[in-house]
């Protein structure tokens, strides 16, 4: 076959195909479809030239990585009791993580004999089934189109993909799986997390390969990614081992705010049908602290200085709300006054500093309401904001950019800016 040096306009006009498809597949919260995951399981392990597993269903990437655990730490006789008792694995991650875990433990070793379950478990085949998979299939594509081709799918379809799955969703299940276990469980569970392949969170592979597949022809240098793409469409992450697998559910809630960063007000902004899941404000994970989500009442001024994440921190300080944290802050001496103007009503317009335990600066700017109310005052606001040349009319501004540029270098600048600072 002739290598593809360039794409036509028909095969470029199909990348918002591929892009829009596998985000649907990589963010979806519908039920996984078993029949075709395992069909792309066993697919997987066929194309590595190994034995179909055993298959077994968690409810979650920290399902896998628990049960994996406990079976590797299995005695013989906890294997014979298995059967006839609840398994406990321990209070960390919630009753309804861990009864779906003691399912999935019986489930694993239903219908084993012990001998068996050990090379089972410890022969973790990540590398047969998935990672060698994508050099191999990398490469095959690679000699099949010139570099400013692969570029170009790479950019326009592999990146737009990865930014609203990998990074925004996928990335912070990966770090909250470990972050969500005790401490003698950890390395454990970490050690899942490499050996896993992510199922719908690995969109960004099957949209790379798709593309070339269906839009390039590419069918004999893709095929090996086949099984890895039929569980990425259907299922959540898997947990493939010599003689088992374990893969997971989909996850049944995911919040996302306008930049596509996990984000929810009033719950878990990402969770799984057992129960587990990620509290997370504009992309911050607030992994052991989900009281900020759930108790907001219980932030308070010492709460927010004596936080040691300065990410977590201004979290707080936003659930607190920046006008009651501000007026704290200047009752407790903590401000400093920087720049004062009046606004077009002769209210003032006053830019603050405050510092906080690491000695990172916020900046404040404090507004009244163009408006006069009926009892003849106006009400105020206090934005948290950037400080721009100690100005306290750029400062204000500097919260709504779209202006800032637009009127940058306008010779009436100063009059447009004190008419537009009326909130």
């Amino acid at each position: 076959m002739e290598k593809i040096e360039q794409l036509t306009p028909e095969q470029i006009a199909r990348f918002p195909e591929f892009v829009e498809k596998w985000k649907k597949i990589g963010l979806s919260t519908e039920p996984a479809n078993r029949d075709k995951a395992e069909e792309g399981i066993r697919k997987a392990y066929e194309i590595a030239g190994l034995n179909p597993p055993k298959i077994v269903w968690t409810q979650s990437p920290m399902g896998n990585a628990l049960t994996r655990h406990i079976i590797q730490n299995l005695t013989k006789e906890d294997f014979e009791k298995l059967s006839a008792e609840p398994f406990d694995i321990g209070a960390s991650v919630g009753a309804s993580v861990g009864a779906s875990v003691g399912a999935s433990v019986r489930a694993s070793v239903r219908d084993s004999v012990w001998a068996s379950v050990g090379d089972s478990v410890w022969a973790s085949v990540w590398a047969s089934v998935r990672a060698s998979v994508w050099d191999s299939v990398g490469d095959s594509v690679r000699d099949s189109v010139g570099d400013s081709v692969w570029a170009s799918v790479g950019a326009s379809v592999w990146d737009s993909v990865w930014d609203s799955v990998r990074d925004s969703v996928g990335d912070s299940v990966w770090d909250s799986v470990g972050d969500s276990v005790w401490d003698s469980v950890g390395a454990s569970v970490w050690a899942s997390v490499r050996d896993s392949g992510y199922g719908q969170h690995d969109a960004e592979y099957s949209a790379f390969f798709g593309f070339f597949r269906e839009a390039c022809g590419l069918a004999e240098q893709t095929e090996k990614w086949e099984g890895n793409r039929i569980i990425s469409e259907n299922a959540g992450w898997y947990l493939p081992h010599k003689n088992i697998c374990w893969v997971s559910e989909r996850h049944s809630v995911l919040k996302i705010d306008e930049q596509g960063r996990l984000h929810a007000e009033d719950g878990p902004a990402l969770e799984y049908p057992d129960g587990w899941g990620i509290y997370a404000w504009h992309g911050v994970r607030l992994t052991g602290k989900e009281w900020i989500i759930t108790n907001p009442e219980l932030i308070t001024p010492d709460k927010i200085f004596s936080e040691e994440n300065a990410e977590i921190r201004r979290v707080m300080q936003e659930r607190y709300g920046w006008q009651k944290f501000f007026l704290e802050m200047k009752k407790s001496g903590r401000v400093k006054q920087i720049d004062q103007q009046p606004d077009i009503s002769g209210m003032p317009v006053t830019l603050y500093a405050y510092h906080d335990r690491d000695d990172i600066t916020q900046h404040f700017v404090h507004v009244y309401n163009g408006t006069i109310e009926q009892d003849g005052t106006r009400h105020e606001f206090t934005l948290n904001c950037k400080n721009i040349n100690d100005n306290a009319f750029d400062s204000v501004m500097g919260t709504y950019p779209d202006i800032m540029q637009i009127i940058e270098n306008h010779p009436n600048r100063l009059s447009i800016l004190r008419n537009a600072v009326r909130t």
